[in-house]
Protein backbone atom coordinates (compact mmCIF):
# COMPACT_ATOMS: atom_id res chain seq x y z
CA UNK A 1 0.00 0.00 0.00
CA UNK A 2 1.09 3.30 -1.04
CA UNK A 3 1.77 5.68 1.76
CA UNK A 4 2.73 9.82 1.48
CA UNK A 5 6.15 8.45 2.65
CA UNK A 6 7.09 6.33 -0.12
CA UNK A 7 4.77 7.70 -3.12
CA UNK A 8 6.58 7.18 -6.82
CA UNK A 9 7.86 10.07 -8.62
CA UNK A 10 7.53 10.06 -12.28
CA UNK A 11 9.42 13.39 -13.43
CA UNK A 12 9.06 12.47 -17.06
CA UNK A 13 5.15 12.93 -16.14
CA UNK A 14 5.91 16.90 -15.35
CA UNK A 15 7.61 17.23 -18.87
CA UNK A 16 6.54 15.50 -21.35
CA UNK A 17 2.72 16.44 -20.04
CA UNK A 18 0.61 18.96 -18.28
CA UNK A 19 0.73 18.02 -14.75
CA UNK A 20 3.07 20.17 -13.22
CA UNK A 21 5.37 17.94 -10.71
CA UNK A 22 6.11 19.66 -6.89
CA UNK A 23 9.67 18.41 -6.63
CA UNK A 24 10.49 20.04 -9.52
CA UNK A 25 9.12 23.62 -8.64
CA UNK A 26 10.44 22.91 -5.06
CA UNK A 27 14.41 21.93 -6.23
CA UNK A 28 14.14 25.39 -8.11
CA UNK A 29 12.46 27.34 -4.73
CA UNK A 30 15.90 25.39 -3.08
CA UNK A 31 18.12 26.68 -5.86
CA UNK A 32 16.46 30.43 -6.61
CA UNK A 33 16.94 30.82 -2.43
CA UNK A 34 20.65 29.46 -2.39
CA UNK A 35 21.29 32.23 -5.20
CA UNK A 36 19.67 35.55 -2.95
CA UNK A 37 21.73 33.84 0.11
CA UNK A 38 25.05 34.06 -1.97
CA UNK A 39 24.41 37.67 -3.36
CA UNK A 40 23.68 38.74 0.10
CA UNK A 41 26.57 37.10 1.18
CA UNK A 42 28.84 38.77 -1.52
CA UNK A 43 27.23 42.29 -0.73
CA UNK A 44 28.65 41.85 2.35
CA UNK A 45 32.12 40.65 2.28
CA UNK A 46 32.47 43.34 -0.71
CA UNK A 47 31.75 45.69 2.05
CA UNK A 48 33.92 44.13 4.38
CA UNK A 49 31.17 42.94 6.64
CA UNK A 50 31.46 39.61 6.36
CA UNK A 51 32.88 37.77 9.46
CA UNK A 52 35.55 35.05 9.16
CA UNK A 53 36.16 32.54 5.98
CA UNK A 54 33.53 32.41 3.29
CA UNK A 55 34.47 30.92 0.44
CA UNK A 56 33.46 27.06 1.30
CA UNK A 57 29.87 27.16 1.47
CA UNK A 58 28.78 30.14 0.45
CA UNK A 59 31.13 30.90 -2.71
CA UNK A 60 32.05 27.07 -3.85
CA UNK A 61 29.62 24.18 -2.57
CA UNK A 62 26.38 26.62 -4.09
CA UNK A 63 28.02 27.85 -6.89
CA UNK A 64 28.90 24.30 -8.13
CA UNK A 65 25.22 23.12 -8.30
CA UNK A 66 22.61 25.84 -7.82
CA UNK A 67 22.56 27.07 -11.49
CA UNK A 68 22.83 23.77 -13.34
CA UNK A 69 19.56 23.13 -11.64
CA UNK A 70 17.66 25.44 -13.39
CA UNK A 71 18.97 24.29 -16.52
CA UNK A 72 18.30 20.69 -15.88
CA UNK A 73 14.64 20.99 -14.66
CA UNK A 74 14.36 23.95 -18.08
CA UNK A 75 15.45 20.92 -19.87
CA UNK A 76 12.61 19.02 -19.10
CA UNK A 77 9.87 20.71 -20.93
CA UNK A 78 11.77 21.21 -23.77
CA UNK A 79 10.54 18.42 -26.05
CA UNK A 80 7.26 18.29 -25.15
CA UNK A 81 6.90 22.03 -25.81
CA UNK A 82 8.24 21.75 -29.27
CA UNK A 83 6.58 18.58 -30.11
CA UNK A 84 3.10 20.94 -28.98
CA UNK A 85 4.26 23.97 -30.66
CA UNK A 86 6.86 23.79 -33.23
CA UNK A 87 9.93 25.19 -33.67
CA UNK A 88 8.96 28.11 -35.00
CA UNK A 89 6.39 29.11 -32.18
CA UNK A 90 8.60 27.67 -29.47
CA UNK A 91 11.11 29.96 -30.46
CA UNK A 92 8.64 33.01 -30.67
CA UNK A 93 7.51 31.79 -26.81
CA UNK A 94 11.22 32.10 -25.22
CA UNK A 95 12.06 35.39 -27.29
CA UNK A 96 8.96 36.58 -25.47
CA UNK A 97 9.52 34.76 -22.40
CA UNK A 98 13.13 34.62 -21.41
CA UNK A 99 15.34 37.74 -24.13
CA UNK A 100 12.37 40.23 -23.46
CA UNK A 101 13.02 40.09 -19.87
CA UNK A 102 16.50 40.01 -20.48
CA UNK A 103 16.74 43.30 -22.77
CA UNK A 104 13.87 44.87 -20.28
CA UNK A 105 15.79 44.70 -17.14
CA UNK A 106 19.06 45.59 -18.71
CA UNK A 107 17.37 48.98 -19.94
CA UNK A 108 15.83 49.37 -16.31
CA UNK A 109 19.57 49.29 -13.99
CA UNK A 110 20.48 50.93 -16.76
CA UNK A 111 18.31 53.83 -16.27
CA UNK A 112 17.89 53.27 -12.23
CA UNK A 113 21.82 53.34 -11.73
CA UNK A 114 22.33 56.60 -11.35
CA UNK A 115 19.98 57.25 -8.71
CA UNK A 116 20.83 54.00 -6.77
CA UNK A 117 24.44 54.35 -7.16
CA UNK A 118 25.07 55.96 -3.99
CA UNK A 119 23.97 53.06 -2.67
CA UNK A 120 26.33 50.29 -3.94
CA UNK A 121 29.54 49.39 -3.12
CA UNK A 122 31.19 50.11 -6.49
CA UNK A 123 30.04 52.24 -9.48
CA UNK A 124 30.58 52.15 -13.29
CA UNK A 125 29.77 55.54 -15.53
CA UNK A 126 27.09 54.60 -18.15
CA UNK A 127 28.45 54.22 -21.60
CA UNK A 128 25.90 53.71 -24.62
CA UNK A 129 28.75 51.63 -26.48
CA UNK A 130 29.93 49.72 -23.05
CA UNK A 131 26.45 49.14 -22.75
CA UNK A 132 25.44 47.62 -26.06
CA UNK A 133 28.32 45.35 -26.29
CA UNK A 134 27.52 44.36 -22.70
CA UNK A 135 24.14 43.54 -23.69
CA UNK A 136 24.86 41.55 -26.71
CA UNK A 137 27.39 39.28 -25.05
CA UNK A 138 25.28 38.39 -22.34
CA UNK A 139 26.16 40.16 -19.16
CA UNK A 140 23.65 42.28 -18.17
CA UNK A 141 21.73 39.08 -16.73
CA UNK A 142 23.94 36.16 -17.66
CA UNK A 143 21.30 33.32 -16.69
CA UNK A 144 18.17 34.55 -19.22
CA UNK A 145 20.24 35.07 -21.99
CA UNK A 146 22.64 31.59 -21.48
CA UNK A 147 19.14 30.18 -20.83
CA UNK A 148 17.94 31.30 -24.29
CA UNK A 149 21.17 30.55 -26.04
CA UNK A 150 21.22 26.74 -24.80
CA UNK A 151 17.23 26.05 -26.05
CA UNK A 152 17.73 27.71 -29.34
CA UNK A 153 20.51 25.11 -29.67
CA UNK A 154 18.33 22.75 -28.50
CA UNK A 155 15.91 23.64 -31.37
CA UNK A 156 18.62 22.96 -33.58
CA UNK A 157 19.90 19.81 -31.82
CA UNK A 158 16.06 18.71 -31.12
CA UNK A 159 16.49 14.90 -33.63
CA UNK A 160 19.75 14.35 -32.68
CA UNK A 161 20.34 10.86 -30.55
CA UNK A 162 20.01 12.09 -26.79
CA UNK A 163 23.34 10.53 -25.94
CA UNK A 164 24.96 12.88 -28.87
CA UNK A 165 23.30 15.91 -27.48
CA UNK A 166 24.41 15.42 -23.91
CA UNK A 167 28.24 14.35 -25.28
CA UNK A 168 28.66 17.65 -27.41
CA UNK A 169 27.29 19.51 -24.58
CA UNK A 170 29.81 18.17 -22.28
CA UNK A 171 32.67 18.10 -24.84
CA UNK A 172 31.90 22.23 -25.44
CA UNK A 173 31.98 22.81 -22.02
CA UNK A 174 35.04 21.55 -21.31
CA UNK A 175 37.12 22.93 -24.33
CA UNK A 176 35.24 26.27 -24.34
CA UNK A 177 36.79 28.80 -21.97
CA UNK A 178 33.12 30.38 -19.79
CA UNK A 179 34.63 33.44 -20.35
CA UNK A 180 34.69 33.43 -24.01
CA UNK A 181 32.28 35.99 -25.43
CA UNK A 182 28.49 34.95 -26.22
CA UNK A 183 29.42 31.25 -26.54
CA UNK A 184 31.50 30.46 -23.12
CA UNK A 185 28.66 30.47 -20.62
CA UNK A 186 25.89 28.99 -22.97
CA UNK A 187 28.69 25.93 -23.50
CA UNK A 188 28.94 25.95 -20.01
CA UNK A 189 25.42 25.49 -19.68
CA UNK A 190 23.93 23.80 -22.25
CA UNK A 191 25.21 19.83 -20.78
CA UNK A 192 22.63 20.51 -17.98
CA UNK A 193 20.08 21.18 -20.23
CA UNK A 194 20.97 18.47 -22.20
CA UNK A 195 20.59 16.36 -19.09
CA UNK A 196 17.34 17.92 -18.97
CA UNK A 197 16.11 16.90 -22.27
CA UNK A 198 17.25 13.17 -21.48
CA UNK A 199 15.54 12.74 -18.62
CA UNK A 200 12.01 14.05 -20.39
CA UNK A 201 11.89 12.20 -23.51
CA UNK A 202 11.23 8.74 -22.46
CA UNK A 203 9.51 6.51 -19.93
CA UNK A 204 12.06 7.87 -17.30
CA UNK A 205 10.75 7.73 -13.44
CA UNK A 206 12.62 7.82 -10.07
CA UNK A 207 11.92 4.83 -8.06
CA UNK A 208 9.61 4.60 -4.86
CA UNK A 209 11.65 6.49 -1.68
CA UNK A 210 11.23 6.59 1.34
CA UNK A 211 11.66 9.85 3.21
CA UNK A 212 14.92 7.80 4.99
CA UNK A 213 15.98 6.48 1.53
CA UNK A 214 15.84 10.18 0.10
CA UNK A 215 17.57 11.61 3.35
CA UNK A 216 20.40 9.02 2.94
CA UNK A 217 21.39 9.58 -0.90
CA UNK A 218 20.54 13.51 0.07
CA UNK A 219 23.34 12.97 2.60
CA UNK A 220 25.36 10.76 0.25
CA UNK A 221 25.44 13.18 -2.35
CA UNK A 222 26.06 16.44 -0.11
CA UNK A 223 28.72 14.39 1.33
CA UNK A 224 30.35 13.78 -1.96
CA UNK A 225 29.95 17.39 -3.16
CA UNK A 226 31.46 18.96 -0.09
CA UNK A 227 34.80 16.50 -0.05
CA UNK A 228 35.23 17.74 -3.97
CA UNK A 229 35.21 20.65 -3.28
CA UNK A 230 37.03 20.60 -0.20
CA UNK A 231 39.89 17.98 -2.30
CA UNK A 232 40.01 20.26 -5.22
CA UNK A 233 38.42 23.94 -4.20
CA UNK A 234 35.82 25.60 -6.82
CA UNK A 235 34.67 24.14 -9.69
CA UNK A 236 36.00 24.90 -12.91
CA UNK A 237 35.24 24.00 -16.50
CA UNK A 238 36.91 20.31 -16.08
CA UNK A 239 35.11 19.30 -13.11
CA UNK A 240 31.61 21.40 -13.11
CA UNK A 241 30.18 18.82 -14.94
CA UNK A 242 30.13 15.87 -12.33
CA UNK A 243 29.49 18.76 -9.44
CA UNK A 244 26.23 20.18 -11.23
CA UNK A 245 25.12 16.76 -11.91
CA UNK A 246 25.75 15.67 -8.36
CA UNK A 247 25.01 19.14 -6.57
CA UNK A 248 21.02 18.56 -8.59
CA UNK A 249 20.57 15.39 -7.68
CA UNK A 250 21.53 16.10 -4.09
CA UNK A 251 18.82 18.89 -4.39
CA UNK A 252 16.42 16.52 -6.15
CA UNK A 253 16.27 14.11 -3.16
CA UNK A 254 16.21 17.22 -0.63
CA UNK A 255 13.06 18.41 -2.91
CA UNK A 256 11.77 14.95 -1.95
CA UNK A 257 12.27 14.54 1.70
CA UNK A 258 10.59 18.34 1.94
CA UNK A 259 7.91 17.80 -0.35
CA UNK A 260 5.67 16.40 2.18
CA UNK A 261 6.50 19.04 4.95
CA UNK A 262 5.17 22.70 5.03
CA UNK A 263 9.02 23.66 4.32
CA UNK A 264 7.95 21.98 0.41
CA UNK A 265 5.26 24.52 0.09
CA UNK A 266 6.83 27.19 0.65
CA UNK A 267 9.80 26.00 -1.36
CA UNK A 268 7.53 24.87 -4.17
CA UNK A 269 6.10 28.62 -3.69
CA UNK A 270 9.05 30.33 -4.30
CA UNK A 271 9.97 27.72 -7.07
CA UNK A 272 6.71 28.81 -9.44
CA UNK A 273 7.99 32.53 -9.25
CA UNK A 274 11.75 31.86 -9.04
CA UNK A 275 11.81 34.21 -12.34
CA UNK A 276 10.61 37.10 -10.57
CA UNK A 277 13.06 36.55 -7.74
CA UNK A 278 15.83 36.03 -10.04
CA UNK A 279 14.49 39.49 -11.75
CA UNK A 280 14.05 41.78 -9.06
CA UNK A 281 15.49 39.63 -5.92
CA UNK A 282 18.84 41.97 -6.02
CA UNK A 283 16.95 45.75 -6.06
CA UNK A 284 15.08 44.22 -2.54
CA UNK A 285 18.64 42.95 -1.40
CA UNK A 286 19.92 46.08 -1.87
CA UNK A 287 17.10 47.79 -0.27
CA UNK A 288 16.66 46.27 2.64
CA UNK A 289 20.72 46.14 3.70
CA UNK A 290 20.54 49.65 3.35
CA UNK A 291 17.23 49.97 5.10
CA UNK A 292 19.28 47.98 7.84
CA UNK A 293 22.10 49.94 7.79
CA UNK A 294 21.15 53.66 7.22
CA UNK A 295 17.34 53.43 9.22
CA UNK A 296 18.40 50.79 12.60
CA UNK A 297 22.13 51.39 12.27
CA UNK A 298 23.22 47.78 12.18
CA UNK A 299 26.05 45.62 10.32
CA UNK A 300 25.35 43.04 12.96
CA UNK A 301 25.81 39.55 11.00
CA UNK A 302 23.03 37.60 10.65
CA UNK A 303 20.47 39.96 10.46
CA UNK A 304 22.64 41.86 7.23
CA UNK A 305 22.77 38.21 6.60
CA UNK A 306 19.26 36.65 6.58
CA UNK A 307 16.88 39.48 6.31
CA UNK A 308 17.98 40.53 2.91
CA UNK A 309 18.17 36.82 1.87
CA UNK A 310 14.68 36.23 2.98
CA UNK A 311 13.10 39.85 1.88
CA UNK A 312 15.09 39.09 -1.79
CA UNK A 313 12.83 35.84 -1.99
CA UNK A 314 9.35 36.85 -0.61
CA UNK A 315 9.04 40.03 -1.97
CA UNK A 316 9.33 39.30 -5.73
CA UNK A 317 7.97 36.00 -5.46
CA UNK A 318 4.77 38.08 -3.90
CA UNK A 319 5.02 40.53 -6.80
CA UNK A 320 5.02 37.96 -9.25
CA UNK A 321 1.60 35.86 -8.12
CA UNK A 322 0.49 39.83 -8.07
CA UNK A 323 1.49 41.03 -11.24
CA UNK A 324 -1.96 40.65 -13.21
CA UNK A 325 -3.35 42.38 -10.35
CA UNK A 326 -0.91 45.37 -10.17
CA UNK A 327 -0.96 45.17 -13.80
CA UNK A 328 2.98 44.98 -14.16
CA UNK A 329 2.98 41.58 -16.41
CA UNK A 330 5.06 43.25 -18.64
CA UNK A 331 8.15 43.55 -16.59
CA UNK A 332 8.26 39.31 -16.83
CA UNK A 333 7.11 38.86 -20.49
CA UNK A 334 5.47 40.67 -23.96
CA UNK A 335 3.10 42.45 -22.36
CA UNK A 336 0.91 41.58 -25.89
CA UNK A 337 -1.41 38.97 -24.94
CA UNK A 338 -3.56 37.56 -21.94
CA UNK A 339 -0.70 35.07 -20.27
CA UNK A 340 -0.95 34.76 -16.42
CA UNK A 341 1.81 34.24 -14.61
CA UNK A 342 1.60 30.72 -14.14
CA UNK A 343 1.56 30.62 -17.85
CA UNK A 344 4.47 32.78 -18.17
CA UNK A 345 6.24 30.90 -15.70
CA UNK A 346 5.59 27.50 -17.52
CA UNK A 347 6.77 28.66 -20.88
CA UNK A 348 9.89 30.33 -19.48
CA UNK A 349 11.03 27.24 -17.78
CA UNK A 350 12.53 29.11 -14.97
Amino acid sequence: MNTVMERPVVLSASATGNTRSNTVDIMKGIAISLMAFGHTSQGMYARGWWVGPRHFFAEDLIYSFHMPVFFVVAGLFVLKSLERRGAKSFTLEKLKTILYPYLLWAVLYAVLEPFITRYKNSHHPFELKSFAVSLLIGEQGWFLYTLFGCLMIAVLMRSWPAWLRLLAGVIAGMLIPSGMPVVGMIAREFCFLAVGMWIGIGTYSILRTSALTSAAVFIGLAAFQAAMIWRFGAANRWNYVLLGLTGTAGVFFLSRLIEQWKLGDLFCWLGRGSLGVFLMGAFVQGATREFLFRALHTREFWLQLLVPTVTSTIIPAFVWYQQDRLRLRWLFSWPIGKSSASTIQAKSGV
